[in-house]
């Protein structure tokens, strides 16, 4: 599995997730970064990336469209890499990659909830 990190997630966590062994592209290393949601969204459908953003609109859309291999909805507050980074190292620890594909992630500071699409 790949993931494609939206441009309001810093370089910093893709290169904390690419540490924990994760195959990771940020916007940015793929020529989108100031694009539409809607760029974003069809280049991680097309190239079979599960998305992780805070933006909760892509929920929306993945939910009606269901054409990305999976998304991870951040929900964490304040939205600092000193929160995220232990948060994502966790879930990543407690979640398969298996269990991400075709579902929804929602990471919380104290939970996270999967939701299969399909």
């Amino acid at each position: 599995m790949k993931f494609l990190l939206d441009q309001n997630l810093s370089p910093r966590t893709t290169a904390f997730l690419r540490g924990l062994g994760l195959e990771v592209k940020d916007v940015r290393d793929v020529g989108l970064w100031g694009a539409t949601d809607q760029d974003i969204y069809d280049f991680a459908k097309s190239e079979g990336f599960i998305l992780v953003t805070y933006d909760v609109d892509f929920s929306r859309r993945y939910m009606f469209d269901k054409g990305l291999p999976g998304l991870i909805l951040l929900r964490v507050h304040p939205q600092t890499i000193e929160v995220l980074h232990p948060l994502l190292e966790g879930f990543f620890t407690k979640v398969s990659l298996q269990q991400l594909q075709s579902a929804i992630a929602t990471i919380e500071s104290h939970r996270y909830r999967l939701r299969k699409l399909r």
